[in-house]
């Protein structure tokens, strides 16, 4: 865990670059940066894990909400430098980011759109109800973390994210 910390501005260029290591340009092209340019990223959640002051991975959170009065947060983007992947420094990440939003018992639900089989040990599940989101997007890569008993119990017909 030493190796964690809390994402400074210093880090912005170095994060950008990483960013474009581990996605390319086509990431803008995704519905969640629709989500991106309208808020602004949340730093209190927001963290990198460095090691001899290289930046190997890094996560943010944006906040979100369910059907206009649920309060949340989209996880990503997660990003682990190519040359670095498999080490288990974007899990790492994941697993603290979680851990710390846990503690506060602020939101209610974590989302993510990423890959099911990655993202099913923290937690996350498919959506199975109806939703719209920000964009277009591959309603099998939808994922949600309930971190309330409300949003567990509750069978949405609709869920709109906004």
């Amino acid at each position: 865990m030493s190796h964690i910390r809390q994402i400074s501005n210093e880090d912005n260029d170095k994060i950008i670059k990483l960013l474009y290591k581990s996605f390319g340009p086509g990431r803008f092209a995704r519905s969640v940066y629709r989500l991106r340019e309208k808020n602004d990223r949340d730093t209190e959640f927001s963290y990198i894990y460095e090691l001899n002051n290289q930046i190997l991975s890094s996560i943010s959170y944006y906040k979100t909400f369910l059907n206009n009065d649920i309060n949340g947060l989209l996880l990503g983007p997660l990003a682990v430098d190519p040359e670095h992947r498999g080490k288990g420094y974007g899990v790492e990440l994941v697993k603290y980011t979680i851990a710390l939003i846990k503690k506060t018992m602020a939101y209610d639900f974590i989302l993510v759109i990423g890959d099911y089989h990655y993202y099913e040990k923290f937690g996350f599940k498919k959506i199975n109800n109806t939703f719209s989101f920000y964009g277009p997007v591959n309603s099998e890569k939808v994922l949600i973390l309930p971190l309330k008993d409300e949003l567990k119990n509750s069978e949405y017909k609709i869920m709109e994210f906004n």
